[in-house]
């Protein structure tokens, strides 16, 4: 729609009711009680709007001052909207448009050219929860909800620096939904911030719903399975993050942020550890690197030891094996794919049930399920057990997407390693790690900086020091007056 200038409010509220026709929400007020000459209208949308507090403070002072004699000015009408904060003037319909869906009450005055709207929100959001995905033992028990005010505040409240900066967007030529970025100036990289605020604007979409569409259209490999972007619901998470020089995109109506740019070992580290003692972290850290190992690569593994390899199997296992293997109608390779995609059913069914049921569903069916597939002779004891355990140490990985991502490249490793042995699957893991290793997002490689500033840079990057030492390589990083970093790889316009 192209902006549309009035020269009077009689003409802006006559384009508005035609946009707005046969729309039941739109409310007019006419505030004098005349229809056909009014001093003042207010318009708004009566869902958006809190009209209890629009009748009793603005509605009711306004008609008061009406009924004096000879009628007030345009200004003393004006005041009445001053008491409830910032007054925006408007003089095009795309702008009034914009301000009704904010929920705004637009005023119109007789004999102005242009209009003035007030926020009064009415509508219900969500209060402040512990994260439900997210969950800690130690720390903080808030997350994020679906206000975008809310959520910019929890920020705040941590981070009273001066140079926590913010800028705005508007995405969605339909939504008109807000995005806000958050930054520390001093601690950003500015072709990073450049880039970054370059694919925003450049967005272009009818409706955005959530920030997993800013998510694809911003990151660089649009089909990789690993996600180059970090989202998180916990405040103190992003505030962690913001110290580490990271961009913070909030979306309203979106319980998550994004924080980018992200590297591979951040999608393994929760926000649990910055409140845990250094050495159970690094000891926790440790596991979930085994673990990730296990959830990527264990039946793949099983299945070329069983095949191919039976000569690395000790013979007492082996004979285990084989004893449990015996009377099984299928090759190893079907059992494992029955057996996962078994176990990827159970999953996405527990989610999708209720939360009482859903727990019983999954773990009773499951045992249930693969206690039966053994008894009837479709799947052997072992894979059962390999299966199972990989499938627990998914759980273990603290970022959800990631997870998916491993559980989505699990199933061509078992392809490969059913077709060559240990030979595909050492193929099938060099191709993920060389497409790992690809992988950057607005010039920052997703293993960064990884074996780029040296090894004790590095292995911080990986376990986490003590407190003390923390502050350090602070205070040493600080007065050594290092220059920042400087991407390895920037395209796009310098942001202005």
């Amino acid at each position: 729609m192209e902006p549309l200038h009035m020269s009077t409010c009689a003409n802006l509220l006559q384009e508005l009711k035609r946009i707005y026709a046969g729309n039941e929400l739109l409310i007019i007020r006419n505030l004098d009680g005349s229809v056909t000459d009014d001093e003042a209208v207010i318009v708004y949308l009566n869902s958006l709007v809190d009209e209890k507090r629009l009748n009793q403070h603005i509605i009711r002072k306004m008609n008061l001052d009406l009924r004096k004699e000879n009628g007030p000015t345009n200004e003393v009408l004006l005041n009445s909207l001053f008491t409830l904060g910032e007054v925006s003037i408007l003089t095009e319909i795309n702008e009034i448009i914009n301000h009704i869906a904010d929920a705004h009450f637009v005023v119109f005055l007789k004999g102005q050219a242009e209009a003035y709207a007030t926020k009064l929100p009415g509508f219900e959001t969500r209060a402040i929860d512990e994260p439900q995905i997210e969950l800690n033992v130690r720390g903080p028990r808030e997350g994020f909800t679906e206000d975008l005010q809310k959520n910019v505040g929890m920020v705040l409240r941590r981070i009273k620096s001066p140079h926590l900066k913010a800028k705005s967007f508007v995405i969605g030529d339909e939504s008109q939904t807000k995005v806000m970025i958050l930054y520390l100036g001093d601690r950003v990289d500015p072709n990073v911030l450049n880039e970054l605020c370059h694919r925003i604007d450049s967005i272009q979409l009818d409706f955005l719903s959530d920030s997993t569409q800013i998510e694809e259209w911003i990151q660089d490999s649009t089909f990789s399975p690993f996600p180059q972007i970090l989202n998180s619901e916990r405040p103190d998470r992003v505030v962690t993050a913001m110290n580490r020089g990271k961009i913070v995109i909030m979306t309203d109506g979106t319980p998550n942020a994004l924080i980018a740019p992200s590297t591979f070992f951040e999608m393994l580290h929760p926000s649990e550890d910055q409140f845990e003692r250094f050495y159970f972290a690094n000891f926790l850290r440790i596991i979930r690197l085994i673990t990730l190992i296990v959830s990527l690569s264990g039946p793949s593994f099983y299945i070329a030891l069983t095949t191919f390899h039976l000569e690395m199997i000790p013979t007492p296992l082996l004979m285990t094996f084989l004893s449990a293997k015996a009377g099984i109608p299928f090759p190893t390779f079907i059992e494992a794919l029955i057996m996962e995609v078994a176990f990827e059913v159970l999953r996405e069914a527990s989610l999708r049930l209720p939360r009482i049921m859903g727990q019983s569903v999954s773990i009773v069916g499951a045992l249930i399920i693969g206690e039966a597939a053994v008894q009837s002779g479709i799947v052997s004891r072992p894979m059962v057990i390999v299966v199972a355990m990989t499938g627990i140490a998914s759980f273990t990985i603290p970022t959800y997407s990631t997870a998916i991502a491993l559980r989505l490249l699990r199933f061509p490793l078992m392809f490969l390693t059913a077709l060559t042995g240990m030979f595909g699957l050492s193929v099938g893991m060099f191709v993920i790690i060389f497409h790992i290793c690809s992988l950057r997002f607005c010039g920052v490689l997703f293993l960064d900086p990884l074996g780029t500033e040296g090894f004790r840079k590095s292995v911080q990057k990986i376990f986490l020091p003590p407190v003390r030492y923390r502050g350090r390589l602070k205070r040493e990083r600080n007065e050594s007056h290092e220059p920042k970093r400087q991407s390895h790889y920037f395209h796009g316009k310098e942001w202005d």
